[in-house]
């Protein structure tokens, strides 16, 4: 028996690219309220800057880092495909959100242009401790130790910048390490929720056997 096609018209037109239309007629005005020309905005930043293909290449690789693993945990949780206990789709929620604030945070400096980096450290220790003890269950059986070893690493880039006042070294050798341990950290944060929406699909099947 043939499977009946079935449309997709209706949802894309109202959860993409409604959305989209949406962002990019804000964007507009709001940069042209900044006194920012349209032309700025929808050119590429490189080409406005005339920068070469290296510059900033390893950050503009860690905010894709981000985005992918933003993009795989909420995907997987809105469309259920994580089983088990409902913990299980909050604990892919809340990773996935917290993934696209750091990808947000990382692309337009929120931080450093608007919040400060006071607030960025209670921010990071809020949802670092929420994701290790709210769902410490989900994070003991599906690979909590890759889970660690992010955590470590960004905790490690987090305190390198805290202190670079105190570090005897030059700054683009503190950088080097900052950045370093940053960059490392958000590949392991990809990897972990890789592996955790890998094995929480296939939670019903394991179970059933």
């Amino acid at each position: 028996m043939s499977v009946p096609v079935r449309s997709t018209l209706r949802s894309t037109l109202l959860w993409a690219v409604v959305p989209a239309a949406i962002v990019y007629a804000v964007a507009l005005v709001w940069s042209g309220a900044e006194g920012i020309s349209a032309k700025l905005v929808l050119k590429d930043l490189a080409q406005s800057c005339k920068a070469p293909l290296g510059e900033g290449f390893l950050s503009s690789v860690g905010y894709l880092l981000w985005m992918a693993a933003a993009a795989i945990a909420l995907f997987a949780a809105s469309t259920r495909q994580i089983q088990g206990s409902v913990l299980n789709r909050q604990f892919a929620f809340c990773g996935g959100g917290f993934s696209l604030w750091l990808c947000l945070d990382d692309m337009f400096l929120v931080h450093d242009r608007y919040l400060g980096e006071a607030f960025l450290y209670i921010t990071y220790a809020f949802f670092t401790g929420l994701l290790l003890f709210r769902f410490r269950g989900p994070l003991r059986r599906f690979g909590g130790d890759t889970f660690v070893v992010s955590v470590v690493l960004l905790g490690l880039s987090v305190l390198t910048d805290a202190l670079q006042g105190l570090w005897p070294n030059s700054y683009e050798t503190v950088q080097i390490f900052e950045e370093g341990f940053k960059f490392l950290g958000i590949a392991a944060w990809l990897s972990f929720w890789c592996h955790y929406v890998s094995s929480a699909s296939k939670l019903a099947a394991v179970e059933q056997h």
